[in-house]
């Protein structure tokens, strides 16, 4: 039985070009790539239980940092370097078909579909740049596309496989029950590098911090963030969840230079001080404590830092800028 990789996200398109393969007598070997901003395992793991498919995770590499600081064929709408992230990506799937004895790789990419990374011109370069020219096959809209040489050789039917183009949704939804997927996913949010709310946050550390760590990105995604000034930045807990992630950020063994604020005595959130805990940073974050929480001048708050049992607490009042103050 002849194998297939198939780059996987567990989205509505993944699985039908998983099911393409399946309906021609491949035996197919699901991967996700987890990357530092974005990580919907869970949904791979049910899309290929779903499926029957085995799911590999490969978590990308600091190296994938590089591509958000200085993404060779440039930034979408926000700060999404797509094409770059989808080469990337093909790349493992190349090592991973190596190891496996793979003879295709496959990706739910659809041509039209995405303004930027699934361009005819685009899909090209991906599979070039990748390694997998000939080897890369959209099954989803194979019949628009050249053929690769598991079509040209008979492996696959080419046929048999789709034609589809563009944005909508209803076709892809109709072939899915045809082929007898039964649960439907829902749109995902996409990646947040495009949304408007996230991107300035991005802009912001490769601004301040151009050799900022795998810890520090990871960060973006929680909290509301406010710069205090070249050095520090402050992160401010949004409920009980965030809080609680804040908290192991802070224990992380990879943790740079921080500071936690917890409120002491009040409800409130938590804040994390990121970069140097100078007065004016720690006079600010306990301002915002202040504003988001249910405490009253002359609060406390304990403070501790990174890689450190020691804790003291501190005293924290309102002040007038924390209420202008307009997060990242």
């Amino acid at each position: 039985m002849p194998r297939a990789v198939a780059l996987f996200s567990g989205g509505l398109d993944s699985m039908l070009a998983v099911r393409f393969m399946q309906e021609q007598g491949f035996e197919v070997h699901a991967l996700y790539v987890a990357t530092p901003l974005r990580c919907c395992r869970q949904r791979a793991a049910e899309a290929a239980a779903e499926l029957g498919v085995p799911l590999a995770v490969a978590a990308a590499g600091d190296d994938y940092l590089d591509l958000i600081r200085r993404p060779a064929h440039g930034y979408g709408k926000g700060v999404n370097p797509c094409v770059d992230c989808r080469i990337y990506m093909a790349r493992i799937a190349r090592q991973w078909s190596e190891e496996l004895g793979a003879c295709v790789v496959v990706s739910g990419e659809v041509l039209g579909q995405r303004e930027m990374s699934q361009k005819r011109l685009a899909l090209d370069r991906i599979a070039r740049e990748s390694g997998l020219e000939g080897r890369l096959l959209r099954p989803l809209s194979a019949r628009l596309l050249a053929p690769t040489t598991a079509e040209r050789e008979g492996l696959v039917d080419r046929a048999k496989l789709g034609a589809l183009s563009g944005r909508g949704r209803r076709e892809a939804i109709a072939l899915a029950r045809r082929l007898g997927i039964r649960t439907i996913p829902t749109p995902s949010a996409g990646c947040p590098l495009v949304e408007i709310s996230f991107a300035p946050r991005v802009r912001d550390l490769i601004a301040h911090r151009p050799a900022a760590t795998r810890w520090e990105f990871e960060l973006l995604a929680v909290g509301r963030h406010v710069r205090v000034d070249a050095e520090t930045k402050l992160v401010v807990g949004r409920n009980a969840g965030e809080n609680a992630l804040l908290e192991r950020f802070l224990r992380r063994a990879d943790a740079g230079e921080a500071a936690l604020l917890s409120p002491e005595g009040f409800s409130g959130p938590e804040v994390l001080v990121v970069g140097p805990a100078t007065q004016p940073a720690l006079g600010l974050a306990g301002a915002l404590m202040l504003r988001y929480g249910k405490g009253g001048d002359g609060a406390q708050a304990r403070l501790r830092e990174a890689r450190s049992e020691k804790a003291e607490i501190v005293g924290i009042r309102a002040r007038a800028e924390a209420k202008r103050v307009a997060p990242l």
